[in-house]
């Protein structure tokens, strides 16, 4: 059985759908930390990108081999898409973002040494919000449902993460 670009498109927007009800639930923001969710937040996001971009990959004929030999690297898998005529700005930001420490496995596997960088919430899914557009409009996910393209994950707060004081 061959993998088709609607099974990888379909989980990374499921691992986004995760990471929005996650941070948009109001009772997080009544925790006195609500940091915890700090790892698994972006693990959810790099696992996202990872499947969005490799969708557009399946797309372009790469095969499912292809694509466990790129593993976790979001920095080649994002200069294959882009080789490959995917050109998306909030991939670029995502990528820049997350590559790092989603390649080393970080968010998985907590180091104390390391530093770990975010965006504000808004940014986040503003650049989920361009690259879920993108791949959609190119592989057809929600033509293939009579759907069409679109949709948007516009983070309700303003401001960025929310760290305790």
């Amino acid at each position: 059985m061959t993998l088709t670009p609607e099974e990888p498109y379909s989980v990374a927007k499921g691992y986004v759908q995760s990471a929005y009800a996650m941070m948009a639930n109001p009772y997080r923001l009544q925790l006195p930390d609500d940091t915890t969710f700090f790892m698994a937040f972006h693990m959810l996001c790099g696992f996202a990108v990872e499947l969005y971009l490799k969708a557009y990959l399946v797309h372009r004929g790469f095969s499912e081999r292809h694509l466990k030999d790129l593993g976790h690297h979001l920095l080649k898998i994002r200069e294959l898409c882009v080789s490959e005529g995917l050109h998306d700005s909030g991939a670029d930001m995502l990528v820049g973002l997350l590559a790092r420490h989603h390649k080393g496995l970080n968010y998985r596997y907590m180091k104390r040494e390391t530093s770990y960088q975010t965006e504000s919430l808004r940014t986040i899914f503003s650049a989920f919000s361009s690259l879920d557009r993108t791949v959609d409009g190119a592989i057809g996910a929600s033509a293939a449902r009579g759907k069409a393209v679109g949709g948007r994950w516009d983070f309700p707060l303003d401001g960025s993460w929310r760290f305790p004081e």
